[in-house]
């Protein structure tokens, strides 16, 4: 899956991240995506980026899916998506604002 946010239909993105989830978890996989506010290398605004983890691999694993737009529109693909949010925590980089499991 590719998502790139070229739709602008909220149920077509939400779909796209669906399927995501479901190609992600049939491989062992579990999809979080964090959302970032300007980090260096989009600094205008807000991203959000798709990592898979699980099946062994000790670390996160990126993926090219990315997400862009103000904050609450983020927030509200992850939410139609069903996906639940998780605050910040503690020593994540400065940029992020929020991840969505």
């Amino acid at each position: 899956m590719k998502l790139k946010r070229a739709h602008t239909d909220p149920q077509i993105i939400a779909g796209g991240i669906l399927l995501g989830q479901y190609e992600a978890a049939k491989r062992g996989q579990l999809v979080i995506w964090t959302i970032y506010d300007r980090p260096r290398d989009h600094p205008q605004g807000f991203i959000a980026r798709r990592v898979e983890v699980g099946a062994g691999k000790p670390a996160p694993t990126s993926t090219d899916d990315v997400l862009t737009g103000d904050l609450e529109e983020l927030r509200n693909m992850f939410w139609n998506a069903g996906l639940a949010k998780r605050t910040r925590q503690e020593g994540d980089d400065p940029h992020i604002v929020e991840s969505w499991i």
